[in-house]
């Protein structure tokens, strides 16, 4: 199975995951994103943090690469080409 890890933004810096897990496919990882972002959101409910609008979640492959990205508000966004 494949390997995917969820990196986070808050816009201005990144929040790595270096552990990632396993799943299906990119379906299963789709499913574990939004999971994770909503977990998120719940986590940070009670801080001082209102605005979501720059938070991005990016579901990176074992080679690194950017499957799919998704804002805080759960919309996919379009994958930035790699310079």
């Amino acid at each position: 199975m494949p390997r995917y890890f969820f990196y986070f933004s808050d816009g201005k810096r990144q929040f790595t995951d270096d552990i990632g897990c396993e799943l299906r496919g990119i379906a299963a990882a789709r499913m574990q994103a939004i999971s994770q972002v909503r977990e998120l959101k719940a986590v940070m409910r009670h801080t001082q943090i209102q605005d979501f609008s720059d938070w991005t979640m990016a579901v990176v492959d074992i080679r690194g690469e950017t499957v799919f990205e998704i804002g805080f508000d759960l919309r996919p966004l379009p994958v930035r080409e790699r310079i």
